[in-house]
Formats: structure tokens, sequence, C-alpha cells
């Protein structure tokens, strides 16, 4: 059942029983905790949350908004979330509170999925799958990505190539992430 259209106007960021009432209507009787939606009132857009929290870190990408800024000298860097701008302010600190527990590894990460991306690919899946297969080479790696690197090796080939104004550039190291854009390599 769709509600009237004063109501469909009225939604902004409200719940749906919230809306009824600034329609001036009375809406069905009042949802659970459980079932609370937040409605973001964005024309074209239909997320709903069931926390405040998030519909308003969903807000943020129609705004711009970035209302948690760091305060640390000459940073300035702004974040959607609360949680991202603590996780950002442990660059500054230096601190890595997490560690790992693996047996003879003393080492230490500043978030939590940087200590499980380290867990999973030193100490979990220590089989090399991927094999170079040129003759005589007997190196094998653990990412398709590191034997292609690698194979370009044996073939002379560039690792990466870019095609600017018919001309050839080697990028690789040389590569702007940011911008994918590629200086000449010397």
């Amino acid at each position: 059942m769709e509600p009237p259209a004063p109501v469909a106007e009225a939604v902004s960021s409200l719940t749906i029983a919230d809306a009824f009432t600034a329609a001036g209507e009375s809406p069905a009787p009042p949802p659970s905790a459980l079932n609370r939606r937040f409605i973001c009132s964005f024309p074209d857009c239909s997320a709903n949350y069931n926390k405040a929290w998030k519909l308003d870190a969903h807000l943020c990408k129609h705004t711009g908004e970035r209302p948690f800024v760091c305060d640390h000298e000459g940073c300035g860097k702004a974040f959607v979330r609360d949680y991202h701008l603590s996780r950002h302010v442990l660059i500054h600190t230096g601190e890595k509170p997490f560690v790992c527990t693996a047996s003879g590894c003393d080492q230490k990460f500043n978030t939590k999925s940087n200590l499980k991306k380290h867990f999973e690919r030193k100490h979990e899946n220590q089989q090399k799958q991927y094999v170079c297969a040129f003759e005589g080479c007997t190196k094998a790696f653990k990412k398709h990505q590191q034997l292609r690197i690698h194979q370009s090796q044996h073939t002379s080939e560039p690792q990466f190539k870019l095609y600017v104004s018919k001309r050839m550039f080697l990028c690789g190291k040389n590569m702007d992430r940011a911008s994918k854009t590629c200086e000449r390599n010397p």
C-alpha cells in the first residue's frame, strides 16, 4: 500500500511513523525498535536503514559532507564516520594495538583488518600455488600478479604498457595510482 502523497513529501530522514505524523495523519501502531526504519529523503534513492547513524553516514554520500575531521597539525583529513577518524588517528600516534598471535611472529598492526590480512597471507595459506613454467625456473608465488611480474623478467617485456599519443612508456613504480598517469621511465 502506497502512503498518501503528503506523507511521501514529508519523508526526510524520518522513520515511517514520523513521516505519517508530520503529514498530519495517524500512523499505524508504533513499530518496535527492531522494525524501525530510517529512510533516505533524496530523490530516486530508496536506501533505508535500521539505525539512524547508518542513515547519517549514507546521507553524507549525497551531500559530500565529512563531519569528522582530523585535528592533527597539518593533516585535516575528514571522514564520514567517527570510527574511520579514530582508525586514522593511529597513523599519527604510531600506535599498533593489534598484535599477531602466531608463534614466533611479533608483527603489530594499526587495524584489525590489517592483522587479519597478514595472518591469512603469512600464517594460514603458506603453500605457493602460482609456479613459474619457464624452463629452469623453480620460483613460486602466492599471488597470480606476483607470478606475472616475475615472468615479465624472463620475456624482457615491460610489466605495464601505457600508450599515449602513439608513444610507449614503461610504468610500474612510476605509476601514479590516484590519477592513473605514468611518468616517463628514465
